[in-house]
């Protein structure tokens, strides 16, 4: 692999991760070492593109993305967006408080330069037994604020919490 590849390569796979967790990071795993499996990785330089294909995993920390496909997309300026495709595609993570969450959908997309992602299509993201689930669930890493859509009424959105789990949060984040 010739220097050029293997850079960005690298650049691509680390940003691709902390990108990814940077969501509903547990801080710890920021200074992790990020590790990219899969059966098989296609470089393309001139599009600035690196397709990760089949059985697909990557680990942070805490953090575990498994995908059936996961695309990695940059320009000149950095990282652009990262797009893991499944059946579902499933991303873990336990955050600073302890608790984990999960997320699933056939599509994630992580858009960089709006810090965004997007689960899209079968979205569902859970913690503990509190699950909101919808055709698409965005959630907007700057404002910490997560908005959940249905498909032109062929569903709806659903929340389900436990409100004895929900005052605990309540009190947790209180207390710290």
């Amino acid at each position: 692999m010739r220097p050029r590849q293997r850079t960005l390569l690298l650049s691509m796979g680390s940003l691709m991760a902390l990108a990814f967790s940077s969501a509903y990071a547990k801080q710890a795993d920021y200074s992790q070492p990020v590790t990219i499996d899969a059966d098989r990785q296609l470089v393309e330089l001139a599009e600035n593109k690196v397709t990760f294909s089949d059985r697909v995993v990557v680990k942070q920390g805490t953090m575990d993305l498994r995908a059936n496909k996961l695309v990695v997309t940059r320009d000149d300026k950095g990282l652009q967006s990262m797009t893991a495709y499944g059946s579902p595609a499933t991303y873990y993570q336990i955050l600073d408080s302890g608790q984990p969450i999960n997320a699933r959908a056939q599509q994630i997309n992580y858009d960089i330069k709006n810090r965004t992602i997007t689960l899209l299509n079968n979205a569902e993201v859970k913690q503990n037994d509190n699950v909101v689930t919808g055709y698409r669930i965005r959630y907007f890493v700057d404002k910490e604020q997560m908005e959940a859509q249905s498909q032109g009424g062929k569903d709806r959105v659903t929340t389900t919490f436990l409100p004895e789990q929900l005052q605990n949060m309540n009190n947790d984040k209180a207390n710290n």
